[in-house]
Protein backbone atom coordinates (compact mmCIF):
# COMPACT_ATOMS: atom_id res chain seq x y z
CA UNK A 1 0.00 0.00 0.00
CA UNK A 2 1.24 3.58 -1.14
CA UNK A 3 2.01 5.71 1.86
CA UNK A 4 -0.19 8.64 0.22
CA UNK A 5 -3.10 5.86 0.51
CA UNK A 6 -1.90 5.03 4.37
CA UNK A 7 -1.94 8.18 5.11
CA UNK A 8 -5.30 9.23 4.12
CA UNK A 9 -6.96 5.90 5.38
CA UNK A 10 -5.29 7.02 9.10
CA UNK A 11 -6.33 10.63 8.79
CA UNK A 12 -10.14 9.67 8.42
CA UNK A 13 -10.42 7.00 10.42
CA UNK A 14 -11.47 8.98 13.42
CA UNK A 15 -14.28 10.83 11.57
CA UNK A 16 -15.64 7.63 9.81
CA UNK A 17 -15.62 6.25 13.45
CA UNK A 18 -16.78 9.52 15.07
CA UNK A 19 -19.88 9.09 11.95
CA UNK A 20 -20.81 5.54 12.99
CA UNK A 21 -20.68 5.79 17.00
CA UNK A 22 -24.10 7.29 17.29
CA UNK A 23 -27.10 5.87 15.80
CA UNK A 24 -29.53 7.96 17.16
CA UNK A 25 -32.21 8.94 14.04
CA UNK A 26 -35.33 11.19 14.67
CA UNK A 27 -38.11 10.29 12.76
CA UNK A 28 -41.74 11.50 12.08
CA UNK A 29 -44.22 8.10 13.46
CA UNK A 30 -46.72 9.44 10.72
CA UNK A 31 -49.48 10.21 13.98
CA UNK A 32 -51.35 12.71 15.12
CA UNK A 33 -51.78 13.39 18.92
CA UNK A 34 -51.41 15.07 21.82
CA UNK A 35 -53.53 18.28 23.73
CA UNK A 36 -52.79 20.85 21.44
CA UNK A 37 -52.14 17.89 18.99
CA UNK A 38 -48.81 17.61 16.61
CA UNK A 39 -47.26 15.32 14.08
CA UNK A 40 -45.28 12.40 17.02
CA UNK A 41 -41.98 12.04 16.72
CA UNK A 42 -40.17 8.57 17.54
CA UNK A 43 -36.36 8.12 18.12
CA UNK A 44 -34.37 5.23 17.14
CA UNK A 45 -31.77 3.41 19.62
CA UNK A 46 -29.78 1.26 18.64
CA UNK A 47 -26.60 -0.68 20.98
CA UNK A 48 -24.09 1.72 19.17
CA UNK A 49 -25.77 4.50 21.57
CA UNK A 50 -24.78 3.16 24.77
CA UNK A 51 -23.49 5.94 26.97
CA UNK A 52 -25.00 8.61 24.65
CA UNK A 53 -27.83 11.07 25.43
CA UNK A 54 -30.15 12.83 23.27
CA UNK A 55 -32.95 15.69 24.10
CA UNK A 56 -36.68 15.78 24.13
CA UNK A 57 -38.20 19.35 24.26
CA UNK A 58 -41.99 20.13 25.13
CA UNK A 59 -43.65 23.56 24.11
CA UNK A 60 -46.99 24.84 24.54
CA UNK A 61 -46.92 28.24 23.34
CA UNK A 62 -48.78 31.18 24.02
CA UNK A 63 -51.17 31.04 21.19
CA UNK A 64 -52.51 28.17 22.83
CA UNK A 65 -52.44 29.58 26.78
CA UNK A 66 -54.28 32.12 25.28
CA UNK A 67 -51.80 34.81 27.29
CA UNK A 68 -48.73 35.74 26.71
CA UNK A 69 -47.38 32.86 28.85
CA UNK A 70 -45.82 29.62 27.88
CA UNK A 71 -45.23 25.88 28.80
CA UNK A 72 -41.93 24.46 28.57
CA UNK A 73 -40.05 21.42 29.79
CA UNK A 74 -36.21 19.13 28.78
CA UNK A 75 -35.95 16.04 29.17
CA UNK A 76 -32.33 14.38 28.69
CA UNK A 77 -32.19 10.99 28.02
CA UNK A 78 -29.08 8.39 28.36
CA UNK A 79 -28.76 5.09 27.21
CA UNK A 80 -26.78 3.12 29.61
CA UNK A 81 -27.20 0.17 28.71
CA UNK A 82 -28.61 -2.14 26.07
CA UNK A 83 -28.65 -5.82 25.58
CA UNK A 84 -30.66 -8.54 24.20
CA UNK A 85 -33.52 -8.31 26.84
CA UNK A 86 -32.91 -5.17 28.96
CA UNK A 87 -32.04 -1.04 28.50
CA UNK A 88 -31.45 0.64 31.24
CA UNK A 89 -31.96 4.89 30.60
CA UNK A 90 -31.03 7.62 32.57
CA UNK A 91 -33.39 10.33 32.48
CA UNK A 92 -33.03 14.10 33.47
CA UNK A 93 -36.59 16.56 33.03
CA UNK A 94 -36.52 19.92 33.94
CA UNK A 95 -39.66 22.19 34.01
CA UNK A 96 -38.41 25.33 32.37
CA UNK A 97 -41.91 27.37 32.68
CA UNK A 98 -41.45 30.73 33.33
CA UNK A 99 -44.66 31.71 35.76
CA UNK A 100 -46.23 35.12 35.77
CA UNK A 101 -48.94 36.82 37.56
CA UNK A 102 -51.35 34.93 35.11
CA UNK A 103 -49.57 31.46 35.12
CA UNK A 104 -49.14 31.12 38.92
CA UNK A 105 -48.76 27.41 38.63
CA UNK A 106 -47.31 24.88 35.81
CA UNK A 107 -46.57 21.43 37.21
CA UNK A 108 -45.43 18.19 35.23
CA UNK A 109 -47.34 15.12 36.76
CA UNK A 110 -46.48 12.66 34.24
CA UNK A 111 -44.74 11.83 31.35
CA UNK A 112 -43.50 8.64 29.33
CA UNK A 113 -43.29 7.02 25.77
CA UNK A 114 -44.01 3.75 23.37
CA UNK A 115 -41.59 1.51 22.59
CA UNK A 116 -41.65 -0.55 19.60
CA UNK A 117 -40.92 -3.67 20.28
CA UNK A 118 -43.54 -3.83 23.37
CA UNK A 119 -41.60 -3.74 26.55
CA UNK A 120 -42.41 -2.86 30.10
CA UNK A 121 -40.70 -0.62 32.27
CA UNK A 122 -39.12 -0.89 35.94
CA UNK A 123 -38.08 2.04 38.12
CA UNK A 124 -34.77 1.73 39.29
CA UNK A 125 -33.72 4.67 40.74
CA UNK A 126 -36.48 6.76 41.72
CA UNK A 127 -36.59 10.76 41.39
CA UNK A 128 -37.79 13.18 44.25
CA UNK A 129 -41.07 13.49 42.50
CA UNK A 130 -41.46 11.04 39.68
CA UNK A 131 -41.23 7.85 42.09
CA UNK A 132 -43.82 5.22 40.50
CA UNK A 133 -44.31 3.74 37.03
CA UNK A 134 -46.78 1.44 34.41
CA UNK A 135 -48.04 1.63 31.77
CA UNK A 136 -50.62 3.77 30.09
CA UNK A 137 -54.52 3.34 31.33
CA UNK A 138 -56.90 0.52 30.33
CA UNK A 139 -56.34 -1.68 27.29
CA UNK A 140 -55.25 0.28 25.23
CA UNK A 141 -52.57 1.97 27.08
CA UNK A 142 -53.67 5.57 27.10
CA UNK A 143 -52.22 8.86 28.34
CA UNK A 144 -53.71 12.15 28.48
CA UNK A 145 -54.48 14.16 25.57
CA UNK A 146 -55.60 10.97 23.64
CA UNK A 147 -52.00 8.96 23.31
CA UNK A 148 -52.58 5.42 22.76
CA UNK A 149 -49.46 2.69 23.24
CA UNK A 150 -47.63 4.11 26.08
CA UNK A 151 -45.42 1.29 27.31
CA UNK A 152 -44.07 3.26 29.92
CA UNK A 153 -45.37 6.00 32.20
CA UNK A 154 -43.61 7.80 35.18
CA UNK A 155 -45.71 9.64 37.68
CA UNK A 156 -45.49 11.19 41.37
CA UNK A 157 -49.69 10.12 42.10
CA UNK A 158 -50.72 8.19 38.46
CA UNK A 159 -50.55 8.33 34.93
CA UNK A 160 -53.77 10.87 34.71
CA UNK A 161 -52.11 13.13 36.84
CA UNK A 162 -53.45 14.05 40.53
CA UNK A 163 -52.40 16.93 42.90
CA UNK A 164 -50.58 20.17 41.14
CA UNK A 165 -48.67 20.30 44.43
CA UNK A 166 -47.47 16.74 43.73
CA UNK A 167 -46.18 17.33 40.19
CA UNK A 168 -43.02 19.22 39.26
CA UNK A 169 -42.89 22.91 39.79
CA UNK A 170 -41.75 25.65 37.10
CA UNK A 171 -37.90 25.64 37.45
CA UNK A 172 -37.47 22.30 39.29
CA UNK A 173 -35.26 18.92 38.24
CA UNK A 174 -36.02 15.83 38.63
CA UNK A 175 -33.67 12.06 37.74
CA UNK A 176 -34.85 8.83 37.75
CA UNK A 177 -33.94 5.61 35.85
CA UNK A 178 -35.83 2.81 33.92
CA UNK A 179 -34.93 -0.24 33.10
CA UNK A 180 -37.04 -1.96 30.00
CA UNK A 181 -37.60 -5.43 29.55
CA UNK A 182 -38.20 -6.93 26.31
CA UNK A 183 -36.79 -8.34 23.15
CA UNK A 184 -34.02 -6.67 21.80
CA UNK A 185 -31.60 -8.94 20.12
CA UNK A 186 -32.44 -6.71 17.03
CA UNK A 187 -29.87 -4.88 18.61
CA UNK A 188 -32.39 -1.90 17.92
CA UNK A 189 -35.36 0.12 19.30
CA UNK A 190 -38.00 2.65 18.87
CA UNK A 191 -38.84 4.99 21.60
CA UNK A 192 -42.23 6.65 20.61
CA UNK A 193 -44.23 9.87 20.61
CA UNK A 194 -43.11 11.18 24.53
CA UNK A 195 -46.20 12.29 26.26
CA UNK A 196 -46.36 14.80 29.04
CA UNK A 197 -49.04 16.09 31.37
CA UNK A 198 -49.00 19.85 33.13
CA UNK A 199 -51.29 20.95 35.31
CA UNK A 200 -51.86 24.74 35.61
CA UNK A 201 -54.19 27.53 36.81
CA UNK A 202 -55.27 27.75 33.31
CA UNK A 203 -55.96 24.36 32.86
CA UNK A 204 -54.16 21.24 31.90
CA UNK A 205 -51.65 20.24 28.89
CA UNK A 206 -50.59 17.02 27.44
CA UNK A 207 -48.20 18.00 24.34
CA UNK A 208 -45.87 15.53 22.67
CA UNK A 209 -42.42 15.14 22.56
CA UNK A 210 -40.17 17.17 19.84
CA UNK A 211 -36.36 17.90 18.75
CA UNK A 212 -34.89 20.90 17.34
CA UNK A 213 -37.68 22.80 15.46
CA UNK A 214 -41.31 23.23 17.15
CA UNK A 215 -43.36 20.61 15.21
CA UNK A 216 -45.86 22.01 12.70
CA UNK A 217 -49.12 19.74 12.35
CA UNK A 218 -50.36 21.50 9.55
CA UNK A 219 -47.36 21.38 7.32
CA UNK A 220 -48.31 18.55 4.43
CA UNK A 221 -44.56 18.86 3.45
CA UNK A 222 -43.48 17.37 7.35
CA UNK A 223 -46.31 14.76 7.14
CA UNK A 224 -45.31 13.66 3.85
CA UNK A 225 -41.65 13.41 4.57
CA UNK A 226 -42.53 11.44 8.04
CA UNK A 227 -44.38 8.98 5.95
CA UNK A 228 -42.09 8.51 3.57
CA UNK A 229 -39.96 7.58 6.41
CA UNK A 230 -42.09 5.65 8.02
CA UNK A 231 -42.27 3.32 4.99
CA UNK A 232 -38.76 2.99 4.63
CA UNK A 233 -38.18 2.19 8.23
CA UNK A 234 -41.12 -0.81 7.78
CA UNK A 235 -39.93 -2.19 4.69
CA UNK A 236 -36.08 -2.41 5.58
CA UNK A 237 -37.41 -4.15 8.77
Amino acid sequence: MNRLLTATILATAPLLFAVSASAFTEFDTGVIGGNPSSSLIGVHVTTADVGDSFDIDWLVDSSVLGTSDQLSATGTYTVSSFSTTKIILDVTLENTTLLSSTLTNADILSTGFGVSPDATATLLTAGGVFDSIGSGNGPQQTFPGGFKEIDVCVFAQGCSGGSVNSGLHAGDMDSFSIELAGDFSSGEVDLLYFPIKFQTNIGSFEPGGFQGAVPEPTSALLFGVGALVVGFRSRRR
